[in-house]
């Protein structure tokens, strides 16, 4: 392991997002990046429809079916960039097909990192056994992304950039597939998964799986989703926000964060079914990489308050990436959830990484 030495500069190591918090941010083993190139211009003043398309999967995946479907929205010919969310995310990083914003503003979009005036942003719907019988792992699931790839005949990806389990799978693309990309940004995922992060999802997929049997599924996939809310967020956002305690003698009597808890679970039903649920959790369950095997340029954030992955994670994952590598830990309300509710400040670091040569 070489020394952690610390940057400077305007994207160096100490970032002053107030006066008493700052960022810990440092270069492991070397400078993720080259000289800095030019940001690429616009390449059409008027950008192209969003295109949506089926991959085939490889036979040897085909217990999750035929196919997965994925988007492809960005200036014809600008170099391509995936982008990967959590196991709630689908598709459409940047832009749905009515237009709206995807699940990523902030991140993917106009001015942001991921700017489709620039690049070419594809989205995938990850693979999962629709029975909740079985998961695929990282690995499978960067064969789906490859299989996006092939289907619209890109050999090799600018950048895969990957959230919670997309981090995870652009790590299994950095182990497994390097020929594939040209750089990775992992945030808020490490080399496997932290075991109280297993404990709590085991949990939930005990939980479901009981549901399932007692005819109750949906709402045992609200309750899953109230529990894994808790770990996505922090006790400090809680505090500021709700009231602790419940009125009355009812054992079952709501609070103001079991309202919150109760309507962001009912709300998942929507997009996601309790089998595949269980396919995809477990999935996350089984990831696991060999740091020093992945020697691309590789980008690393996270949020010093994240309870799924903590800071000491991503440090040791940083450390032991075989190529060069760059590691900011960020200061944030929002635990897990920090990628999606400060995708802003994700923005500015994401940009000039993605602009460097590879």
């Amino acid at each position: 392991m070489r020394p952690v030495r610390q940057l400077s500069g305007s994207h160096g190591s100490i970032v002053h997002e107030e006066e008493v918090a700052m960022s810990l941010s440092t270069a492991i083993k070397g400078p993720a990046r080259q000289a800095a190139r030019p940001r690429p211009a616009p390449i059409e003043r008027r950008l192209p429809q969003l295109v949506e398309f089926e991959a085939p999967l490889p036979p040897r995946l085909a217990r999750f079916g035929p196919a997965v479907r994925a988007s492809l929205y960005g200036a014809a010919g600008a170099p391509v960039v995936a982008v990967l969310g959590g196991i709630s995310a689908n598709r459409f990083p940047c832009i749905g097909p009515d237009g709206a914003p995807g699940w990523w503003p902030g991140l993917a979009g106009t001015g942001c990192a991921v700017d489709p005036r620039a690049y070419r942003i594809l989205g995938i719907d990850f693979a999962a056994d629709e029975t909740g019988a079985t998961a695929p792992d990282s690995r499978d699931q960067a064969e789906v992304l490859l299989a996006a790839l092939d289907s619209i005949g890109i050999a090799r990806a600018h950048a895969i950039v990957g959230a919670s389990y997309g981090g995870m799978t652009a790590l299994a693309i950095g182990q497994h597939f390097p020929h594939r990309a040209e750089r990775l940004v992992v945030i808020s995922a490490g080399a496997g998964p932290h075991p109280a992060a297993t404990a709590i999802r085991e949990l939930q997929r005990r939980v479901v799986a009981l549901g399932l049997e007692s005819g109750t599924g949906e709402e045992a996939l609200s309750i899953a989703r109230g529990l894994a809310m808790l770990t996505y967020r922090t006790p400090a956002e809680f505090e500021a926000r709700f009231a602790g305690g419940i009125e009355g003698e009812g054992v079952l009597s709501r609070s103001e964060p079991g309202a919150y808890l109760k309507a962001r679970g009912d709300a998942y039903r929507a997009v996601m079914s309790p089998q595949r649920f269980l396919s995809l959790s477990a999935s996350i369950d089984r990831h696991k990489v060999d740091p020093e095997a992945i020697r691309l340029p590789t980008l690393v954030i996270g949020a010093q308050t994240d309870q799924l992955v903590p800071a000491s994670q991503l440090t040791a994952l940083a450390e032991r990436l075989g190529g060069p590598a760059e590691l900011h830990l960020l200061p944030s309300l929002y635990g897990h959830d920090m990628f999606l509710k400060d995708a802003d400040r994700l923005s500015e670091l994401v940009a000039p990484f993605l602009e460097t040569a590879a």
